[in-house]
């Protein structure tokens, strides 16, 4: 069943065509990857299907099924502080939270209905109960903040960052929020633009076994060819304005593009020879004077050079972009020659009981390249910055050869003054070229013509990164350090990146996520795991351990068994709800004080998890985790299974409170941690966070029980 068709639809911008007649179908469950270069259209054709663009032509159609349900990742986040859900946490839904309380009001009004209620009314009030619920439960109500929560924690985000207010994450936390919020809802259509900007590989390989169960359709734009090719069903290439779409992922598009190309220029060596002969015909006949036949055979040379004008048009223009050619400053001779080493290096903020990883001795030699990779957040950015010595909590030895160039790309990409031109600040990084050397040097990046006299601040972020290399290969680096250097390039920009560097004679450590650069560049790979920085021959080496890591230390940290519950014993459940209904679930002004100052035990730390339950958790807490441990039943009625739901779901957002409380005392202590003279704070640092970790397994284990009642 086809969901969304077009057909005829052109778009131009200030007078350059953008999109040029295109035509698209996209059918029920379909996986389809739209790529090009920057600035082809794609953002530009999914603003149109959404009705937030309008086509330039007067035939053009866009039509979307009845019914169908568009849900819309854009490149910018918009859950800034002007949006209202901005001061709330990721995991709220105001859709769910006003049907909440609105059931909760119906409850209420039944509870207290008085002699003087008519039969009448009483029904009334049933009946809009029954539809509330009805509406909760169709939007998963009971189990939202659960399955939520397990999405975010797919893309990286802990629940304690769940817990946090929107505005105050960073710019790609609330990336991840947004794209949670979109996936949870599972919409007919997905429209998603650059998803994996801002994920780490483990994030990105959740992201890519989502998409292939989910039942949505799915359109997505992006430069990660290896997530392309494990979600696309069809991969389509918009080029000089057309959509030529092809069945398969990313690797059967390049071998199909590529058998194209090399049929039609073929087929355009055939016609040209045709089109040779029949000029020669042409000019015989009139050389002979034969008029009719000359004229004849002209109007046949006119046909076949539309023909062949038509078949031109069908070839694929060469990337403009990048025409990189990477030079060192000089010969590095013997490529054992160590240029870099490290001698237990190791980063540990203020504040850190542990270090941001353990000391690593390393040594890189000329002409190296390696690749560092980690999920976010475990340091990988910092140990370039440690290399290079700009790090102040980097402890260790670093050693580096000082005869020789260092180049660095970072993910934040500055210039000195953003006002100048794109030309003016070449020229501050080479006060000796000549304005034509420096101009042909920037059409090499893809700047020419008035591009040059940009403003460095109405630059994309593409454009930056571009005009940022072309600054530092200009200086001809010996050692490359480059932090996700394929980061706002389409496509064939990262493939002439990756050849150019490829081809380069120096040395290289680049952090990346990008799995088809790390498969080309890297010689061998540091791996960040479990707090280590290992050494692996391959990125398939580097996962496997990676996730036998993972693995492990779950076990390990699990406080609460995953059980199967028999249905056949709802009177042991119910009976254990009602033991605990007046815990965490039903707590009483005094509690909820109580609460509200959560106080952590000086405990020395050997005693700290053999202790942790009896000395940070009240007694009723004990009795709730031991309760839901010894679980053996579920109810197996309507009315039974709406009033365990209920209890259990009241226990969720009293426990979300606990969370709350505790992070903010958390930050508090944190804040505290430059100024603080004795040492016991740490001890109780780190028993707090043990506190969060067993308060957020019991909010799992009680909302995968509620989930399993469904």
């Amino acid at each position: 069943m086809s969901l969304i068709s077009l057909k005829n639809v052109s778009k131009s911008y200030y007078d350059k065509a953008v999109l040029t007649g295109v035509d698209l179908q996209i059918n029920t469950g379909e996986k389809l990857a739209i790529i090009g270069e920057n600035g082809t259209g794609k953002t530009t054709l999914f603003r149109l299907i959404l009705g937030l663009e309008q086509p330039d032509s007067e035939n053009a159609e866009i039509i979307i099924a009845r019914n169908t349900v568009l849900g819309y990742l854009e490149q910018q986040v918009n859950l800034n502080n002007g949006n209202p859900d901005a001061n709330t946490n990721a995991l709220f839904n105001a859709e769910i939270f006003d049907l909440q309380q609105k059931m909760q009001e119906l409850a209420n009004s039944l509870s207290n209905i008085s002699a003087h209620y008519t039969e009448f009314e009483h029904t009334q009030i049933l009946e809009q109960y029954s539809s509330v619920t009805a509406k909760f439960e169709s939007l998963g109500g009971y189990t939202y903040q659960y399955r939520l929560a397990e999405i975010l924690a797919g893309l990286g985000i802990d629940l304690a960052t769940a817990q946090r207010p929107v505005q105050e994450l960073s710019g790609g936390e609330k990336m991840r929020v947004q794209l949670a919020r979109l996936l949870i809802r599972e919409p007919d259509v997905m429209l998603l633009d650059e998803p994996t900007n801002h994920l780490d590989h483990q994030a990105i390989e959740w992201l890519e076994n989502f998409l292939q169960k989910t039942a949505s359709t799915v359109l997505l734009i992006s430069h990660d060819r290896f997530f392309i090719d494990r979600t696309a069903t069809r991969t389509g290439e918009l080029s000089g304005g057309r959509l030529t779409v092809y069945p398969g992922n990313y690797s059967n598009f390049v071998k199909l593009s590529n058998e194209q190309q090399k049929s039609l220029n073929k087929n355009i060596d055939k016609i040209k020879a045709e089109l040779s002969k029949q000029t020669d015909i042409t000019q015989t006949m009139l050389s002979h004077r034969k008029i009719n036949s000359y004229r004849s055979s002209q109007k046949k040379e006119e046909k076949i050079s539309r023909k062949l004008s038509h078949l031109k048009s069908k070839l694929k223009n060469k990337p403009t972009q990048l025409k990189i050619k990477i030079l060192k400053s000089q010969d590095l001779g013997d490529p054992t020659r160590t240029l870099i080493s490290t001698k237990d290096l190791y980063v540990q903020f203020p504040g850190q009981v542990e270090p941001l990883f353990q000391p690593f001795s390393w040594s890189l030699q000329g002409k190296q390249k390696i690749v560092v990779v980690g999920v976010n957040g475990c340091g990988k950015t910092t140990l370039l910055k440690s290399l290079l010595g700009n790090e102040p909590h980097a402890f260790g030895t670093v050693n580096l050869a000082t005869d020789i160039k260092y180049g660095f790309l970072g993910q934040l990409i500055e210039f000195s003054d953003e006002n100048c031109t794109v030309l003016e600040s070449l020229a501050e990084v080479q006060p000796n070229w000549t304005e034509a050397t420096a101009r042909n040097e920037l059409a090499k990046y893809g700047f020419r013509g008035i591009d040059v006299f940009k403003p460095l601040n109405t630059l994309s972020g593409g454009e930056r990164s571009r005009l940022y290399l072309c600054h530092l290969l200009s200086q001809k680096p010996d050692v490359l350090f480059l932090d996700e250097p394929t980061n706002h390039l389409d496509i064939n920009s990262c493939e002439i990146l990756e050849n150019a560097l490829v081809a380069y004679e120096g040395s290289i450590i680049a952090v990346s996520h990008d799995r088809y650069f790390i498969e080309k560049i890297a010689q061998y790979i540091l791996g960040f795991v479990d707090g280590t920085i290992q050494r692996f021959n391959n990125y398939n080496a580097f996962r496997r351990i990676e996730e036998q890591a993972t693995t492990s230390k779950n076990k390990q940290n699990r406080i609460i068994e995953t059980t199967k519950i028999p249905a056949q014993q709802y009177i042991a459940a119910e009976n254990s709800f009602q033991e605990n209904k007046n815990l965490t679930g039903y707590t009483t002004e005094a509690d909820n004080a109580e609460s509200d100052n959560i106080d952590v035990p000086d405990k020395n730390t050997n005693e700290i998890n053999s202790q942790s339950k009896k000395n940070i958790w009240s007694k009723k807490e004990v009795r709730l985790e031991k309760n839901l441990h010894n679980l053996q039943a579920l109810p197996n009625n309507p009315m039974q299974t709406r009033r365990f739901k209920a209890l259990g779901d009241e226990t969720l957002v009293s426990l979300t409170r606990k969370i709350d409380v505790a992070i903010k005392q958390k930050n508090k202590m944190e804040s505290e941690f430059e100024t603080a003279t004795d040492p016991k704070i740490y001890l109780q640092y780190e028993q707090l966070l043990i506190l969060i970790d067993q308060y957020e397994s019991i909010y799992l284990k009680l909302a995968e029980i509620l989930e399993n009642i469904g």
